[in-house]
């Protein structure tokens, strides 16, 4: 087996119009991604599941992306719950508050940066 993967060449200089331009990219994507499945990505929501009592408030990720087999469906997860699109009932855009990082504790160690886990 040949596990030979390149080198990554990071001398170039990178322009500040090839950033800006990824990241309108990355933004058509996203807003595409969340127009396809009825999801908001990467902000506050509160999202009423079927059958739940209370709704759950913070930020969806996604954990899985649905495939070319038919029984494969999107899963997205917010806190520590995991459900799929046809379980949300009703889907809400909050107020976005500035970004906090807590601090440091006794029982829990300082954010030292931030994650994105699932974002496409």
């Amino acid at each position: 087996m040949n596990f030979d993967q390149g080198e990554l060449d990071l001398s170039g200089n990178g322009s500040e119009v090839g950033h800006r331009q990824w990241l309108l990219e990355l933004e058509e994507k996203k807003r595409a991604f969340e127009v396809r499945h009825g999801v908001i990505i990467g902000r506050r929501v509160r999202v009423q599941l079927i059958g739940e009592l209370n709704p759950l408030e913070g930020m969806i990720y996604v954990i899985s992306k649905p495939n070319d087999l038919p029984s494969t469906k999107l899963r997205l997860i917010m806190g520590k719950r995991e459900f799929g699109t046809s379980e949300i009932e009703s889907l809400v855009r909050l107020k976005d508050d500035p970004l906090v990082i807590p601090r440091e504790t006794p029982s829990q160690p300082a954010a030292t940066s931030l994650s994105t886990e699932g974002e496409i």
